[in-house]
């Protein structure tokens, strides 16, 4: 991919055909040093300790698969729909962390996200070169300044790291009709992410761009996604499972939970949309740009449609990051891709077009640049909520094996690094507790946020459980006050993080 990436020219012939020119691969090899140099930065420089509990999840399953080999299902949360139909949507990124074995889950977390955030980097040089983008390393390495939602998300160490690489490849192969690239890319693709149809998506954004500009759209692209995800799926190891659990993210839990609004499930920030104010405080710079290249874009059309294809799937990642804040880290790239294309496809160039990216690169700062610190002095100021020390100490007093009952999902991934071997409700999303269960699932939401009186002994006989590991919560206040003092509630831990109590066995 690298030698073709960087040997392509920008399209002159109205049937789309590019013209070769003499790569230079130590530009490649020297932009890819200098990416992995700044995701070393941010993650060794900015970030103290792991952002969320998500990256702990997925520490803790490579190091399931390191100690079990592929994993067929998932026994440590036995209240999940995934301990019956497991299917690792991120295989790749697990086997990663699995090959740092036992290294300190903050250090692996580290080193992984350097490396792939050096790859994301990487991945949109290579799409600007092969455009001829001019200064594109300056134009690849806009994205972290353009606004601190870029920034924080590219701090996270999760499987969107490359997908969105993935993704910038995928919609270029697909616009320049590299089938071959194009299938293999396929292929990674349900080895990476969840959503791993988005190729078909990508496909149809650079046809429809085709047809716009007066060209007959192509088969033969969507066949080569459809080739490559079909090997793909079939070289997984949760083939069938994973088609399902996919299916269940897509419907479940972004349609019917996160668009839906499903009362009793709480799933986070990042699954709801941007108010108003935050639009015009964040994203303003980036919805600018990305309307400007959409403008230039339809202006070229018909000499090139690539910049209308960035440009389609631009405003696709647009308008669900309309409902879903976190589709923000796609739209980023894109958005930036899409101005830096178009902008090179003027005829006559535009006298301004090389000094284009400093100006755009100093316009961001000084938008959010105020915004930018902020977020650096709080990713900075993170604690590692689950330090050797508290580990041993759980670990004395919960046995393997032992039940564990969260009072919300987003403690689990922690838990599992804390305590290897135990057992926990559900990981990565409630919705999952809610399919298995749903009559569960709603006392299990209840529970804690009303406290009613016994409600040790509740989680006793319906939950199996022996043991409470919570994250402090000001909404649960009453329940930590209330289960303290109960009959045969021993406390193992308090802090400014955490409530961990012993139940002690069911009475009667």
């Amino acid at each position: 991919m690298d030698a073709q990436l960087a040997a392509e020219s920008p399209v002159t012939a109205p049937g789309g055909e590019v013209a070769r020119r003499p790569g230079a691969p130590w530009r490649t090899i020297a932009f890819a040093v200098l990416a992995l140099g700044v995701a070393a930065v941010v993650q060794f420089g900015v970030v103290a300790a792991p952002v969320d509990g998500d990256t702990a999840y997925h520490v803790a399953v490579g190091r399931l698969i390191r100690a079990h080999g592929i994993l067929q299902e998932f026994p440590w949360t036995p209240f999940s729909w995934l301990a019956d139909h497991y299917g690792d949507k991120e295989l790749l990124l697990h086997l990663m962390f699995a090959a740092l074995g036992d290294v300190d889950w903050s250090l692996s977390s580290k080193i992984v996200g350097t490396l792939l955030g050096g790859l994301l980097l990487t991945g949109l040089y290579l799409v600007l070169r092969a455009e001829r983008v001019a200064l594109a390393a300056l134009w690849a390495l806009l994205p972290l300044a353009a606004t601190d939602v870029f920034l924080y998300r590219f701090a996270l160490v999760r499987p969107h790291l490359l997908s969105i690489p993935l993704a910038l490849a995928v919609l270029w192969a697909a616009a320049r009709g590299r089938l071959g690239i194009l299938a293999a890319l396929s292929v990674a693709y349900p080895f990476c992410y969840v959503a791993w149809g988005l190729p078909l998506a990508l496909v149809a954004a650079a046809e429809a761009a085709r047809f716009l500009a007066g060209q007959r759209p192509r088969w033969q692209p969507a066949a080569a996604v459809v080739a490559g995800l079909a090997a793909g799926l079939l070289l997984h190891p949760n083939t069938v499972n994973l088609v399902k659990f996919s299916w269940v993210v897509l419907v479940d839990v972004l349609w019917k939970a996160a668009w839906g609004a499903r009362p009793g499930l709480e799933l986070g920030l990042e699954f709801e949309p941007f108010t108003v104010r935050q639009w015009l405080e964040w994203l303003l710079a980036v919805a600018a740009l990305l309307a400007g290249g959409a403008v230039i874009a339809w202006r070229v059309r018909k000499r090139d449609p690539v910049p209308l294809a960035l440009a389609l799937a631009g405003l696709g990642f647009l308008a669900l990051t309309l409902r879903t804040a976190r589709f923000a880290e796609y739209l980023v790239p894109f958005a930036v891709a899409t101005f830096a294309v178009a902008l090179a496809r003027l005829d006559p160039p535009a006298r301004w077009a090389r000094a284009a990216p400093a100006v755009v690169l100093l316009a961001c700062l000084g938008y959010t640049g105020r915004d930018q610190l902020e977020t650096i002095r709080g990713l900075g100021s993170r604690e590692d909520q689950v330090p050797r020390g508290l580990a041993q100490k759980l670990q004395a007093r919960i046995p393997e094996g032992a039940q564990v009952f969260t009072c919300d999902w987003g403690a689990t991934g922690k838990l599992m690094l804390a305590l290897p071997e135990r057992r926990f409700l559900v990981a990565l999303d409630p919705t999952l507790f809610y399919l298995k269960d749903p009559v569960l699932s709603d006392l299990w939401y209840r529970l804690p946020r009303e406290a009613p009186p016994g409600v040790a002994e509740v989680i006793r006989r319906r939950f199996g459980a022996r043991f409470v590991a919570c994250f402090w919560d000001q909404r649960l206040r009453r329940f930590f006050d209330r289960i303290a003092f109960e009959d045969g509630v021993q406390t193992i831990h308090l802090d400014d993080y955490w409530n961990v109590y012993d139940l002690g066995p069911p009475r009667g």
